[in-house]
C-alpha cells in the first residue's frame, strides 16, 4: 500500500515542534516500510506559529517536505486568547512572512470564523489581511466547539456566546474576497489559485484510500474505515502489541453510509456530483427535489433536460454552500436505484 501513496501529510497535532532527530525517524520508519518519499507528489506538514523559524523550515524541506500548513486562525489578539491559542498576533505574522519568503515551498495559511466575541466586519478584515501575502492557498473554517474542551465549558457555561447569524455573512463575505483576489473555491472551506489545490485532502474528499499513523489516526481500506486509540497509553499499548486489528475501531460501510458519504462530500467540492459516482453506486436522484433546490438557486446542473435519469455537474450554488446539509439530507432521503 505505501508503495503506491502520492502524498504524505504530517498533522493532527504539532509536527513543527519535534526535533530534526524525531522527524527524520518518522521518513525512516516511513521508508523501511515501502515508502519512497522522492516519488511522492506531495508532502505536506502543519506548522504552529509559534515553533515556525528558519531552522524547522529547512529540517523539513531537506526530508522532502513542499508544502505547509500554518494555522493563523485570526489577527486578532482578543480572539485568540478566547480560543486559547498559546501563539500571538506577532508570532503568526513573523511565521507567515518566513514561510512566504522561502523559496520552492507552497504555503496554505488557516483562519477560523464565527468565533465568541467576532464580528464580520473583524473576519472579513483578517481575511483581507491574509490573501494579501504571497500564498496559493487560504483555508477557513466556521468553529466547532468540542463540548470537552476548555472553550466548549466556557460556552456551556454561558461565559461566551457564538453568534449563529453571523456564520452566513462572514462565510459568503470571506468568499468574495478570496475570489476577488484569484484564489478559487474548490472546496466549501478552501481556496486556491488554479492547480495549487490539496492533493492530499482532495483524495480524501473523492473517498480515495488512505493510510493513518499515530494516536487516533484514521484509515480507509476496501471499503472500511479503521479508528486508532486516541488516548496514548492506549495507543501505546496497541503499538507494543503489535497493532493487532482487534484493538482498532472498525467501522464497516454499509450501502446507505456509502451513498450519504459519496453526496456530501461530492457537493463538498465545486466540482460537484458526478454521473459517473452515481452510475458506480447505482442511484438516480430524484428529480422533483434536485428542481425544488435548483429553483432556489441553491443547486445548479449543466444538464436540466437529464435529471430524471443522472445530473451531470450537480453542484451547488448561491447560498446552497451555507446550507449545504440540508440538501445532502433531502437527496439523501430521495433517491432509486438504477435497474
Amino acid at each position: 500500500m505505501l508503495a503506491s501513496a502520492k502524498t504524505l501529510y504530517l498533522g493532527g497535532g504539532t509536527p513543527s515542534e519535534l526535533p530534526i532527530e524525531f522527524l527524520r525517524q518518522i521518513f525512516d520508519c516511513l521508508a523501511s516500510a515501502g515508502l519512497n518519499v522522492s516519488k511522492l507528489s506531495e508532502i505536506s506538514m502543519e506548522f504552529n506559529p509559534e515553533s515556525t523559524c528558519r531552522e524547522s523550515i529547512q529540517a523539513a524541506m531537506d526530508l522532502g517536505v513542499n508544502r505547509v500548513s500554518l494555522g493563523i486562525q485570526t489577527f486578532d489578539a482578543t480572539l485568540l486568547k478566547t480560543i486559547g491559542r498559546a501563539h500571538s498576533v506577532e508570532a503568526g505574522l513573523n511565521a507567515l512572512n518566513l514561510l512566504t519568503s522561502t523559496p520552492n515551498l507552497q504555503v496554505n495559511a488557516d483562519l477560523m470564523f464565527d468565533l465568541p466575541g467576532q464580528t464580520v466586519e473583524g473576519f472579513l478584515a483578517d481575511v483581507d489581511r491574509l490573501s494579501d501575502y504571497r500564498l496559493n492557498h487560504v483555508s477557513f473554517y466556521g468553529l466547532n466547539v468540542s463540548p470537552r474542551s476548555r472553550l466548549g465549558h466556557r460556552v456551556d457555561r454561558g461565559d461566551l456566546a457564538v453568534n449563529e447569524d453571523l456564520y452566513e455573512p462572514m462565510y459568503v463575505g470571506g468568499v468574495e474576497i478570496l475570489e476577488r483576489k484569484g484564489l478559487m473555491r474548490y472546496e466549501v472551506s478552501n481556496f486556491a489559485r488554479p492547480g495549487f489545490e490539496s492533493a492530499h485532502n482532495c483524495n480524501y474528499w473523492d473517498r480515495g484510500e488512505y493510510i493513518g499513523f499515530g494516536p487516533g489516526a484514521h484509515s480507509y481500506l476496501h471499503g472500511v474505515r479503521y479508528y486508532a486509540p486516541e488516548i496514548y497509553p492506549r495507543w501505546r499499548d496497541y503499538v507494543n502489541s503489535g497493532c493487532p486489528e482487534s484493538m482498532l475501531s472498525v467501522d464497516r460501510l454499509r450501502r446507505e453510509d456509502e451513498i450519504m458519504e459519496f453526496l456530501w462530500l461530492s457537493l463538498r467540492q465545486t466540482k460537484g456530483i458526478s454521473p459517473e459516482g452515481l452510475r458506480k453506486l447505482g442511484i438516480s436522484l430524484d428529480k422533483s427535489v434536485c428542481e425544488r433546490w435548483i429553483q432556489k438557486g441553491f443547486l445548479t446542473t449543466e444538464l436540466l433536460s437529464n435529471l430524471l435519469q443522472i445530473q451531470p455537474g450537480l453542484r451547488l450554488s448561491g447560498r446552497g454552500w451555507v446550507f449545504m446539509d440540508e440538501i445532502v439530507t433531502d437527496l439523501a432521503n430521495s433517491y432509486s436505484n438504477l435497474e
